[in-house]
């Protein structure tokens, strides 16, 4: 699962007929890119790939039924609900 650092907007994209709604979050992920390559040559310089955050977003869907999203609570709040989706975060392009 994805740690979420900040919550950038949450917002609703569409609502269909029936009352489902389609949500865009966009927030701050960790380890969502590399930062610095991974070095294996010579041995004594070796280390792992390094990855930092970016910003990314991630859409999903609820039913008329469902609880919203804390849209006006705290940072906090928002990272609790989006964290219990495990969406499938895409690093947003400059």
């Amino acid at each position: 699962m994805a740690e979420i650092i900040s919550v950038d907007s949450l917002y609703i994209d569409l609502i269909e007929e029936d009352g489902t709604t389609h949500w865009i979050a966009v927030a701050k992920i960790a380890d969502m890119v590399e930062t610095l390559a991974a070095r294996y040559h010579p041995a004594d310089l070796a280390h792992p790939a390094e990855y930092g955050p970016a910003m990314c977003s991630a859409s999903f869907a609820l039913e008329l039924d469902d609880a919203p999203p804390p849209v006006d609570g705290t940072d906090h709040d928002k990272i609790q609900w989006l964290d219990n989706l495990d969406l499938d975060w895409q690093v947003d392009e400059d």
